[in-house]
């Protein structure tokens, strides 16, 4: 009996034991309350707000597009909207008029523009100066384009430290074209243009405005140094350089033997003579060139007529998808490092070894500065 006593005793002693165990321990939540891991979190919080950018960028239905922007381009976006029921409608021109146009628009509290795209130039020291044009980087929301590792250099495209204005192409300006029936050296410095056998066989971009003239000779003015790069360029002008702003004809001209140089000369028209057999090519310049967006330059009005739309349109944009639709239009190297090359020109494309400059706000900035004396060397009227 005694025996059977200390059992029981003991049994609950150990009951007692195992239930204050049991009781220091908080009981796990069921499944349906359980917190999510902080990936999962984050994932959820990304895609339910990109279902809330689609859903109203659906119910605004359009999206208005003003800018440099081909026919194949536009075809493009317009098929990539459309799978979200958004409409594109597009005002396209010359970047300086796309720009007059909407700061116009502004000054009288008209909001009609949504997606901006102008030339660098144009944007950074015509349109951004004027406070109208919104911070990208809010705006931002897929992880394919808030990946750093996609883009050159570890970091967003950005072309301005405020995060306004991002280059959806990495155009790399060579600046020197050269007819090759003429020219049989590919690899040359720019001491080389100031040999007398080249006097009156070098045509040149106006280098006193905007465009790839003007480019070139902020470009070498800062790569050379103000003094030495002043120097340079006065001994170029006697060179009896001929200045032109028709982009074709420039490279018509050298293609057809009336030239042996071209600076400043456009891609597309250089592909263009290429294709068609002429004796046309790039120089590759010892003191490099430098990689501009030009025309496929993006922004955001900071009031746009369609928000939604305009955010939706500037995520795809720096998709893979639009990326390459980028690339294919104007036939140049996409900004991000995955996307394939399947339509760059020839040529377009950096080779090993070749000295690369990044376009930049201030350099950019620095441009119009250089106009005036520009005009005075080589006589521009």
């Amino acid at each position: 009996m005694k025996k059977r006593l200390l059992i029981m005793a003991t049994v609950v002693a150990l009951l007692g034991v195992f239930a204050a165990c049991a009781a220091s321990v908080a009981p796990a939540p069921p499944d349906a309350v359980r917190p999510a891991p902080a990936k999962e979190s984050a994932r959820a919080e990304w895609e339910t707000r990109w279902s809330q950018v689609i859903a109203a960028a659906r119910q605004e239905g359009k999206v208005m597009l003003y800018g440099q922007v081909g026919p194949l381009f536009k075809q493009r976006l317009a098929e990539a909207m459309k799978a979200y029921g958004v409409e594109v409608d597009t005002l396209s021109g010359k970047s300086t008029e796309i720009a007059q146009k909407y700061l116009m628009e502004r000054s009288a509290n008209l909001y009609l523009a949504d997606v901006l795209f102008t030339g660098t130039s144009t944007t950074l020291t015509l349109i951004k100066p004027k406070g109208v044009l919104a911070s990208l980087k809010p705006h931002l929301i897929l992880p394919e384009v808030l990946d750093t590792k996609v883009w050159p250099e570890g970091r967003l495209p950005f072309l301005d430290r405020d995060q306004n204005v991002l280059a959806l192409i990495a155009g790399y300006n060579r600046y020197v074209a050269i007819n090759t029936e003429q020219v049989r050296q590919r690899e040359m410095g720019y001491p080389d243009l100031l040999d007398p056998r080249w006097r009156g066989k070098i045509t040149m971009f106006d280098p006193s405005m905007g465009g790839a003239g003007g480019n070139w000779f902020a470009f070498l003015m800062e790569t050379l140094g103000r003094e030495a790069g002043e120097k340079y360029m006065r001994e170029l002008a006697r060179q009896d350089i001929a200045v032109t702003r028709d982009a074709r004809l420039h490279v018509e001209t050298m293609a057809k033997g009336k030239y042996a140089f071209a600076i400043g000369a456009a891609y597309q028209s250089l592909q263009e003579f290429a294709q068609a057999g002429a004796p046309v090519d790039w120089a590759k310049m010892k003191e490099g060139g430098m990689v501009t967006p030009g025309p496929f330059t993006a922004s955001l009005p900071d009031k746009p007529a369609h928000p939604n739309a305009a955010i939706l349109m500037l995520n795809y944009l720096l998709t893979k998808e639009g990326q390459l639709a980028a690339s294919e239009a104007a036939g140049l190297p996409a900004m991000r490092l995955d996307a394939p090359t399947t339509y760059v020109m020839p040529g377009a494309i950096i080779q090993p070894g070749e000295k690369v400059v990044w376009t930049q706000e201030d350099s950019i900035l620095r441009e119009p500065t250089l106009y005036p004396l520009a005009r005075e060397i080589f006589n521009i009227r």
